[in-house]
């Protein structure tokens, strides 16, 4: 079976079935530059943020020849980035986001504003322009197409009118039927070839469809090229996918920025509160190491008179030193005529007894560490006790030849 221009008719199928999906492709991307296009022209907190960073940049440039601007390339934004501080970390773009927060907090909805340069830098304006280009040549092939169909089909049906009046009817063969039905199934004017309807249907739809994507496009067109011109750019030169791409790395980093000068205060924060914490525990501990000995370690005065021992004149002591202690103790326990290993085990049984007291009491320990004075005389007593217990339940010991001599020198001296 023949078709007639089968070729042809192939690529306006392909148009009919592939016309939906490239229609809805073209018109999105021709929405997302036309919302792009709006945002970055009406959007009315991002001049703030313009103005912020001509300011800093006049400062930083003093009076030099880049100095005393009145304005930038847009393309100058993504710079803030590379000037760093020492730490390598914080940028001249954290400096300006700190800057506008801290005075022009409502400009921080600018990245709001600006979210719509997403989708726009996304759309590639010269892919855009070529489908649009490709969908034109393809819509007027398949009109071309149907016309010449439509032409051929009425030829074709003059013709068979022209025949059938100049020839007489002749008796039907075995095989004409099928022989005709041939003919007119291969010819372009078979009545069974819905080719024609139905392409004709789809050219007024998309006809319609292609002029009202026209418009978007042109209308698209105009709004891009105002907003490029707005910021000093040319929109021949410049893509849309360039130019939005700008808007889109700035608002990302600013955002970053921003971010990161949140987490630092908080640390900072947190930071300034632990110190305090720390301060307050230690100025804690100092009012009560001040506090501890006043309220716990009774003074020599508040002892009750039992504690302190009556001494006289001839047998005080002067605790002027450990040495003068205990040569002190030794003449008195000679002059008594006690023995000396005797009281050498009470001392050495008083001081184990001393030693178990700091152990377990705390109370002991800070009377051992700032009290010498209490338990010298304290010692004294035990040992006095200790010589009256003796001297009433032992009967008095020889004198050693030392002993004799020391007191003969003590009374010599008196």
């Amino acid at each position: 079976m023949r078709v007639w221009r089968y070729e042809q008719r192939l690529r306006a199928t392909v148009t009919w079935l592939t016309w939906p999906e490239s229609f809805r492709d073209v018109q999105a991307d021709v929405a997302a530059v036309m919302t792009a296009s709006h945002a970055v022209s009406t959007s009315r907190h991002f001049p703030q943020v313009l103005e912020v960073v001509l300011s800093i940049g006049n400062f930083m440039n003093g009076s030099g020849f880049r100095g005393g601007a009145f304005g930038f390339r847009i393309a100058s934004l993504n710079r803030l980035m590379d000037t760093k501080a020492d730490d390598n970390k914080t940028t001249l773009l954290h400096f300006v986001a700190s800057t506008v927060e801290d005075n022009f907090p409502d400009a921080l909805e600018f990245l709001d504003e600006l979210k719509p340069v997403d989708s726009g830098c996304r759309v590639s304006y010269a892919e855009m322009k070529a489908e649009m280009g490709d969908m034109r040549v393809r819509l007027a092939e398949a009109k071309r197409e149907l016309e010449l169909l439509r032409e051929q089909r009425e030829k074709e049906l003059k013709e068979v009118a022209m025949e059938s009046d100049s020839r007489p009817p002749a008796p039907a063969e075995e095989g004409s039927g099928s022989e005709s039905g041939d003919e007119l199934a291969s010819s372009a004017s078979d009545p069974q070839d819905r080719f024609l309807l139905t392409m004709r249907r789809f050219l007024v739809e998309a006809t319609e469809q292609y002029d009202a994507l026209s418009s978007q496009f042109t209308a698209m067109d105009d709004a891009y090229a105002t907003s490029v011109l707005l910021y000093g750019e040319d929109p021949r030169s410049m893509a849309p996918e360039e130019f939005f791409g700008i808007f889109k790395t700035f608002t990302a980093s600013f955002g970053q920025s921003h971010r990161d000068n949140v987490r630092e205060r908080e640390r900072r924060r947190a930071a300034e509160k632990r110190r305090k914490q720390i301060e307050l525990q230690i100025e804690q501990k100092r009012i009560a190491k001040q506090t501890r000995p006043a309220n716990r370690i009774p003074a020599l005065r508040e002892l009750p008179a039992d504690i302190v021992p009556e001494v006289s004149d001839s047998e005080a002591i002067v605790p002027t030193g450990a040495e003068n202690g205990a040569v002190d103790d030794l003449l008195k326990s000679l002059m008594a005529g006690t023995d000396l290993e005797r009281v050498e085990a009470t001392k050495r049984r008083r001081r184990r007894e001393l030693m178990s007291i700091r152990r377990r009491s705390s109370v002991r320990r800070s009377v051992h560490r700032n009290s010498i004075s209490i338990k010298a005389l304290q010692m004294l007593r035990d040992i006095k006790e200790d010589e009256d217990a003796i001297d009433d339940d032992m009967p008095p010991l020889p004198l050693s030849s030392a002993a004799r001599q020391l007191r003969a020198l003590h009374r010599g001296a008196d």
